[in-house]
């Protein structure tokens, strides 16, 4: 069964099921229209073991061999707090939301995957979990849920996959990376208390603006000095908040950031690090530091076995010019959760095309995808799925 011909067969479902999700994107852990299209387009197929999770998540379980391996296929379903730019037939129906991120399409190429393989059901025998996963753009993530509720427990979970769109790569090229993939991330926040006063007389206050703004250079010093230079680590400040006229300087600031790491320990050194700095400079200069971390997503490993196994796999789908050694990614995904509990492999699928709002970055309100692309990441979810289940794809 030629995967890729089986897959452009399913192009207008996924059309559909893509801009239908795109039209009506919800915020993470408040997905429950989307679940309830979900549950519609699923109770269409026989033979589904269906059950909501983590209020607004779908896990779908499809069985040919109640004694065989087992695997599992994820997508996550929420959209970002964005509003959309384009005039698109499929624009945004909810203002101030946007599937900015692709999740839209992770969406329909899973609902296309298991419609796939259940029409082929005969080619493979064992078991295969879809999740359908919400929150994954929200801490503490919709994956760190799912584990605590069972999810890879429940039956015996041997690998996992997951593939997120990326305007970096073609329609028709996917990339992967064994090993550290992306970034460990945890939020920073920091508040500074001093005394404030009159702008003319800093002196004869303690002044928390100064005094934050010191910090945010002074805290890159981790990055530069005390941080392997072989492991990437990033720490940025997005957000200062502080003051209320231009000649008074304040009481209070807040800062808050994120910090981006690949290594679990240095991970944990770098907060300490961070605490050390911002308490003895702010001791220094007379204000008081409250500091919050707020955990984030560990850092995302794939498999090394199962990469390998997986880049053969696309390989003799797609071809090997179409499979790419990706580089470490700084951002991070919820994915990582999974890939800390079972083999696991995250894949990045190539969705530019023509349009220059194809090749827009993820979390940017001109966002788009080649629609094309939606095709190759069914054949490859299908063909892994087929494979290592025994069957011939």
């Amino acid at each position: 069964m030629p995967v890729l011909h089986a897959a452009e067969r399913l192009f207008p479902r996924l059309l559909h099921w893509r801009r239908h999700l795109h039209r009506h994107p919800e915020p993470s852990f408040a997905e429950w229209e989307t679940q309830a299209f979900i549950l519609e387009e699923l109770r269409l197929l026989p033979e589904l073991r269906i059950r909501k999770a983590a209020q607004t998540g779908v896990i779908a379980d499809l069985v040919t061999d109640p004694q065989g391996a087992w695997i599992a296929l994820r997508a996550d379903i929420d959209a970002l707090p964005i509003e959309e730019k384009r005039e698109r037939p499929y624009r945004s129906q909810r203002p101030g939301y946007m599937h900015a991120c692709g999740h839209d399409a992770h969406t329909a190429i899973l609902l296309g995957t298991l419609y796939l393989l259940w029409e082929n059901r005969s080619l493979w025998r064992g078991g295969i979990r879809f999740i359908f996963q919400p929150g994954e753009e929200k801490s503490p993530g919709g994956a760190s849920l799912l584990i605590q509720e069972g999810v890879l427990e429940d039956v015996p979970i041997q690998a996992i996959w997951g593939l997120h769109v990326t305007p970096q790569l073609s329609v028709g090229q996917v990339g992967l990376r064994a090993g550290p993939f992306m970034a460990a991330s945890d939020e920073i926040h920091i508040r500074l208390r001093g005394s404030g006063g009159h702008a003319a007389y800093p002196h004869l206050t303690s002044d928390p603006i100064a005094v934050g703004a010191y910090l945010v250079t002074q805290l890159q010093m981790i990055v530069s000095r005390a941080a392997d230079p072989r492991s990437p680590t990033v720490l940025t400040f997005g957000r200062f908040h502080g003051g209320s006229a231009p000649n008074i300087i304040p009481v209070q600031v807040e800062l808050s950031g994120t910090l981006r790491t690949f290594d679990e320990s240095w991970r944990l050194r770098s907060k300490s690090l961070l605490v050390e700095i911002v308490r003895q400079t702010a001791g220094s200069w007379g204000l008081e530091a409250d500091i919050e971390f707020l955990p984030g997503y560990p850092v995302l490993h794939n498999d090394h076995d199962l990469t390998i196994w997986t880049r053969r796999r696309l390989s003799e789908l797609l071809g090997e010019t179409h499979v790419l050694e990706m580089p470490l990614w700084l951002s991070s995904e919820d994915f990582a959760f999974y890939s800390q509990q079972k083999p696991a492999c995250f894949i990045r699928l190539g969705t530019a095309g023509e349009d220059p709002d194809t090749r827009r970055p993820v979390h940017t309100p001109e966002f788009d995808i080649d629609e094309r692309a939606l095709v190759i990441g069914v054949a490859v979810l299908s063909h892994l799925a087929i494979s290592f289940l025994g069957g011939k794809a």
